[in-house]
């Protein structure tokens, strides 16, 4: 009598697991085809975009003006692509403005004392990247929010550039520095050659490594990814440090394109323009959901924007309003795209 009851309990422990493994397929094939919809949905307003602001004038599809477009999206790309790290992982990173105005500062400070561009700018970035694990170091040691934690940050790291340049911009820099944010290649812009190098590189980091891995676990369960081995602190720090790091090269860039560090470079502008076009682009503003092809296209909106607002000769306070408009469009498409995974999983 004991065999057919051990056979029967086997069969049904068996089919509970298929039945489990079919499930998670067909949540994770959902979930992939809400993403790729979302997607597809910014695709579709670009080129509305397009379609309007051509109307308004032919001129926005000239050549020249795409190039300038996209050459002025690269540096909030660039921006971008850490930070989408740091949202997949349940952070945020409100510092990104100042970071990238002290990076370009301090860097040009350097120059201006005859030191070399090219140790100029790796003690740039190296002071950003030593911002980025203030940030982490406040939120993991001593329990301060990262919102409150990164808005800290950028407060003080604005406040010193602007006490140590007086507010003015630092000029001065040797041409083969500032050849790297003003040259050419095939007609394009170095910039953009700069941002899609970027954006593989961080494509590879959250999608193919341990890092990337960590960080969706770690943004969709902090607890159980501790309970699972992950050091979460050393991985808070260590994204933070390369979104620091990452913000500031990206500020040592724009110094080069505009021969010029400016300390109200960056901002509160760049700021929230990044992490709108990053939970615009899919990241989820909770952690665990993102991907560096959806901030992408969150940056080109914003570049669409700003340079077609420009071109019709809207006002550039405007800018201001699409911001805030589509940040909230962008949270209340994540809430309910949370509602429908939780509802789905019960």
């Amino acid at each position: 009598m004991s065999a057919p009851f051990h056979t029967d309990v086997a069969t049904s422990t068996s089919n509970q697991t298929a039945a489990a493994v079919t499930s998670s397929r067909r949540r994770r094939l959902a979930d992939q085809v809400r993403d790729k919809t979302q997607l597809a949905g910014i695709v579709a307003v670009i080129v509305v975009l397009v379609v309007i602001f051509q109307i308004g004038n032919p001129v926005f599809l000239s050549p020249g003006n795409v190039i300038e477009l996209l050459r002025s999206g690269t540096l909030y790309f660039i921006v971008a692509c850490p930070a989408t790290l740091v949202l997949v992982g349940g952070g945020i990173d409100f510092s990104a403005g100042a970071v990238y105005a002290t990076g370009g500062v301090s860097a040009a400070l350097l120059m201006v004392a005859g030191i070399p561009w090219p140790i100029a700018v790796l003690l740039g970035v190296a002071i950003g990247a030593v911002l980025g694990i203030l940030n982490a170091a406040l939120s993991v040691y001593l329990k301060v929010p990262p919102l409150i934690a990164t808005l800290g940050v950028f407060f003080i790291a604005s406040g010193v550039i602007t006490v140590m340049t007086g507010g003015n911009s630092v000029f001065g820099f040797p041409a083969t520095f500032t050849d790297l944010g003003q040259g050419y290649l095939l007609g394009v812009p170095f910039l953009v050659y700069y941002a899609l190098v970027i954006g593989v590189v961080f494509w590879v980091l959250l999608e193919k490594t341990t890092l990337g891995y960590n960080a969706r676990a770690v943004g969709g369960n902090r607890a159980a990814a501790s309970a699972n081995g992950i050091r979460v602190r050393k991985h808070d720090l260590i994204v933070y440090g390369i979104a620091g790091g990452v913000a500031a090269l990206a500020g040592i860039m724009g110094a080069a394109r505009f021969s010029s560090a400016d300390p109200a470079a960056g901002g509160s502008g760049l700021t929230f323009q990044v992490v709108t076009a990053v939970i615009i682009g899919g990241t989820s503003l909770f952690g665990g959901i993102g991907s560096i092809a959806g901030s992408a296209l969150g940056a080109l909106l914003f570049a669409t924007i700003n340079n077609g607002l420009a071109v019709i000769n809207v006002n550039s306070l405007w800018q201001n309003i699409f911001v805030g408009a589509i940040l909230v469009f962008a949270v209340a498409i994540d809430q309910a795209r949370r509602g429908r995974q939780f509802l789905s999983r019960k």
